[in-house]
Parts: C-alpha cells; structure tokens; sequence
C-alpha cells in the first residue's frame, strides 16, 4: 500500500472508518489538518484508514490530472485515466468501512462552510461546526466519495470547509472536524469538544451544466444566494437559463467549465435539524 494511504488501527474492536482529503489536489485545507492529526494520533478502538486521496494532484497543487476524481466512484468504472484508476484503489478501502468523512474546500471565495450528507449522517454532522447540510447530491452529482457511499448504504459525510484560497485559515475547522468524527465512533479518547450550532438544511434539486463552448455564467454567485424567479443566470449562443421558481444556488462562479461539467447546483430550503 502506497505512503498516501495511512491505516491505523485500535487494541480494542470498534467500527471501520475512512477519512478522505485531497480528492481535489488544491483543496488544502483537509491535506494540512489530516498531516497534523498524523503526527500524534492515536487510534484506541476500531480501524482507520487516513487517505490523502489524490497525490499527484496534491503535489502539482491542481484540482486534477486528467479528470475530477469525484466524478470516479462507480462500480463499472473503467480505469482509463490516472483518476479512474486511483478511484479503483480507493472504492476498495470504502468497501471495506463503515462510514467515510471527505474533506474539501470550495472554489468559490463567496462561501461558507458547510456539509454534504444524508440522513444517516445527520447526527455525526450535528456535533460538527456546520451551519448549513446540503442532501440529494448525488442525484444530480453522481460519481462522488459520499454519493458512493449512500449507495452502499453507509455513512459518506463531505465537509466543504471555506475557500479554498484561504486554506490555511481554515485548517482548524477540518483538523477540528475530523478529531469530531473520529470521537463520534468512540475510536480517540476526546480531543476536542462538540460543536452545538443550529442547522438549516438545503435539499439539492436541480444542477445546470455547461453544454458548449459559448456558455458562460451571467456573474459571480455567491454561495447559497436566494435567487429569484424568473432570473437568467447563464446563456449558451442564444440560450438562455432562467430559474422558473425561487431557488438557492451553489457553486455559480464565472470559472470557465469543461463541456459537460457542471456550472451551478440549485437546491431548496427544506427545514432544520433536531438542533
């Protein structure tokens, strides 16, 4: 097993979790705090598996080599690039574990922090800083770590944590969240306490891709922005995308995109957690 994959294990029994960053190479902020937890953890329950997920990436300081590596995780993957076949190696460890937290940062410098989970995460997010869970993903986004897990029917929790520009600042909240998940299974001894925030929860509906060429965001969005109905907020030649109902749109920056890739995901508020 190569040195970017990290597998730690307890003296006493306990579950089997995976903890995932650098799935997109200049997503720094989990890459610095899982090398921080590195160097003095110790597991006491149960096994884990530590992952900086795609190295190259990582060391080029890119999202990617050839292709997303979250668009990776299927089955039927055919392993004909660097990401496919590293996604390969890591469905592997995600068949074997329980649940899985994956750590990134968005693109987007008009974010916040926040989760992507399903309802048999909520809990574990719920001790977590995080004042906003987006659900449905994989529906519209398929091919992702937590999509992959939803689909096994385990626990795939995706920790957004800020801009990835500002890695360094947001190091605590990752380094924090990881230490959270891992007390969460009784696999450390308490590091660090329980966050207790009140949580909206966002339902993903609808994602809108770039389909050629000419197509382009009307402006910058900024994360989780309420917009109206009847907004055009992208054009292709003389297509125009315009939001019929009132909606809440993420990653809607002006970042030119692959044909095919998606250029915004729209969603809807759906309530809040038992917080």
């Amino acid at each position: 097993m190569d040195k970017s994959i990290i597998k730690k294990v307890g003296k006493e029994p306990g579950k089997k979790v995976a903890v995932f960053a650098g799935v997109h190479g200049n997503e720094k902020a989990g890459v610095f705090a899982l090398s921080k937890i590195l160097e003095d953890i110790e597991i006491k329950r149960g096994e884990v598996y530590f992952v900086f997920a795609n190295p190259r990436a990582i060391e080029k300081n890119l999202r990617q080599i050839e292709k997303n590596l979250n668009r990776c995780f299927f089955k039927d993957n055919k392993g004909l690039c660097y990401e496919e076949e590293r996604a390969a190696e890591l469905m592997k460890i995600l068949d074997e574990v329980d649940a899985l937290l994956d750590v990134h940062s968005s693109a987007n410098p008009n974010t916040k922090p926040f989760a992507i989970a399903e309802e048999n995460g909520f809990d574990i997010v719920s001790k977590m800083n995080f004042e906003i869970i987006a659900e449905n993903f994989d529906e519209f986004e398929p091919g992702a770590t937590d999509g992959y897990m939803k689909n096994n029917n385990k626990i795939g929790i995706c920790l957004e944590c800020g801009y990835l520009g500002e890695s360094e600042k947001n190091t605590n909240l990752a380094y924090n969240s990881i230490l959270q998940f891992l007390q969460y299974f009784k696999l450390i001894d308490k590091k660090v306490e329980f966050d207790n925030v009140k949580q909206k929860i966002l339902r993903i509906d609808g994602v809108i891709k770039c389909d050629d060429e000419s197509f382009e965001m009307i402006r910058d969005f900024y994360d989780f922005e309420t917009v109206p109905a009847g907004t055009v907020i992208a054009r292709s030649g003389k297509k125009e995308y315009k939001i019929e109902k009132e909606r809440v749109i993420l990653f809607g920056s002006k970042t030119k995109r692959e044909i095919g890739e998606e250029a915004a995901v729209l969603g809807s508020w759906k309530g809040r957690t038992k917080n």
